[in-house]
């Protein structure tokens, strides 16, 4: 039996099709119900989940649950995970006020206990220093060190004595 030819990568067309399939919750309960229903008809979990690309506890598991609770069982009510602290619009304007000098706002720079506090003060949520650092990175923006300056080889100590004083 001769095989297709394809135009388009197979792998790319296989990536997309599990990008449309995780693209919603319909989608998701969709793939859900084909998965067990090809179980049903005699397909092994192994066999079907090196096809779907999904565990075979995974697919095992959905077949359980279709069999106790029915087959609405399987539709997603909540995106799992914990819930945001920030939505949408309270990140946009923390970038917001990121872009703006830090001095507007009371603080010397933006690094990750500045932004705690202010997240904290603003919003009154509690994040801790390492989450706001990582939020910065999510935000886009990348950590620049700042260089010392003069430095340790200088031989000026008033200019080291002066930079010392503004730390």
């Amino acid at each position: 039996m001769p095989s297709r030819k394809y135009v388009t990568p197979i792998e790319q067309l296989q990536a997309k099709a599990r990008e449309i399939i995780k693209a919603n919750n319909d989608s998701r309960f969709l793939h859900r119900v084909e998965c067990v229903n090809f179980v049903l008809n005699g397909m092994t979990p192994s066999a079907l989940s090196e096809m779907v690309h999904e565990s075979k506890n995974t697919i095992t598991s959905w077949v359980k649950t279709a069999d106790e609770k029915g087959f609405d069982a399987l539709r997603i009510k909540e995106y799992p995970g914990r819930p945001k602290k920030l939505q949408d619009d309270a990140l946009a304007e923390i970038k917001a006020a990121i872009n703006d000098e830090p001095e507007q706002y009371g603080f010397r720079v933006w690094d990750g206990p500045s932004l705690a506090e202010f997240i904290n003060s603003k919003y009154n949520v509690g994040m801790s220093v390492r989450q706001c650092q990582r939020l910065f990175h999510e935000l886009g923006f990348a950590l620049i060190r700042p260089r010392t300056m003069p430095t340790k080889g200088e031989d000026n100590q008033e200019k080291r004595a002066e930079f010392k004083k503004k730390l």
